[in-house]
């Protein structure tokens, strides 16, 4: 199957990188180094979570029993700080762990029922998280084979976008996959003025003023983790109260990515409002309170300024 980096141009990515059987299974560092242009990597880095090929390095055991300590942790940031790790270990946020990312999730999963029916269910909705990730991955790949490549490199960047734009603005998508659209879309936007000129800064403000809420949840964690251009930044007044809606949202995913664009929006340290988004809706209810008295502290000072 063609990758999703075949969506773009030839000229804006490295022709004989597509994301074939082979390159799926190379180390996401790895991948980002072979694509010279970051609009491409942003779908693999967002995405490719299959973990190199190898021998298993001798501390993934040990990498294993120290996240399902820091799922069992009776403190929020320590919980918070184990989602972060395991999430930095899937989708390459951070490039220097070495340890392939599949044993992880495969050790954590054999291992996480011997630790109780919490710190296991934990472990199934964090690990899910990359699931429905490599899920989102494989159908925008399925959509950019539709693409219609001829032309000059502006025709194709004009062509691209309203498939993506209709995964992203589509209720029926699932949250990940919708999310990852928006993503790419975004670091297209950011780095090519080809795809400037053709549009595609275009779609996320739209997602702001939709009257869809998960649509506008979208478009408010673009915002807040600077993924709109310079000119489109709008108000905190506008997208904290979707942030905050977010926080009790029906899945992880909108849930982590919502604490997240808070955590970032704010500059609040996690020791001082922490949202666990894989407790339960009661054991996240005093964090969530957390996150709303900040807002109604902060709302009447904040609500106009615009994100920086």
């Amino acid at each position: 199957m063609m990758g999703a980096a075949g969506a773009f141009p030839a000229n804006e990515c490295s022709s004989g990188h597509r994301l074939d059987r082979a390159d799926r299974r190379r180390t996401i560092s790895t991948m980002a180094r072979a694509l010279h242009r970051p609009l491409c990597a942003a779908l693999i880095a967002l995405a490719l979570l299959i973990s190199a090929v190898g021998a298993q390095p001798a501390n993934v055991p040990a990498v294993v029993d120290k996240l399902l300590q820091g799922f069992a942790a009776p403190d929020c940031r320590h919980r918070w700080q184990t989602i972060e790790e395991y999430s930095d270990r899937m989708i390459g946020r951070v490039l220097s762990y070495q340890e392939p990312a599949a044993e992880i999730t495969d050790g954590l999963r054999d291992l996480a029922p011997a630790r109780g029916s919490a710190v296991e269910q934990k472990v199934q909705m964090v690990t899910g998280y990359t699931d429905e990730a490599s899920k989102a991955f494989a159908r925008l790949a399925k959509v950019s084979q539709l693409v219609d490549r001829t032309g000059s490199p502006l025709d194709v960047w004009r062509k691209g976008l309203p498939p993506l734009t209709r995964v992203l603005e589509d209720p029926g998508e699932p949250f990940m996959t919708r999310k990852l659209a928006a993503a790419v879309i975004a670091e297209s936007s950011q780095k090519s003025n080809i795809a400037r000129t053709a549009g595609w800064g275009e779609p996320l403000p739209r997602l702001l003023t939709s009257k869809d809420p998960t649509a506008r949840l979208l478009g408010s964690i673009i915002a807040a983790t600077g993924g709109l251009l310079p000119g489109q930044a709008p108000t905190k007044g506008r997208i904290v109260p979707e942030l905050l809606r977010g926080l009790d949202a029906d899945s992880f995913a909108a849930r982590y990515g919502s604490t997240r664009a808070l955590l970032a929006l704010s500059r609040q340290p996690v020791d001082r409002i922490c949202v666990d988004p894989s407790d339960s809706a009661s054991d996240r209810a005093a964090g969530v309170q957390a996150w709303h008295a900040w807002w109604a502290q902060s709302k009447a000072q904040s609500a106009e300024e615009k994100i920086e």
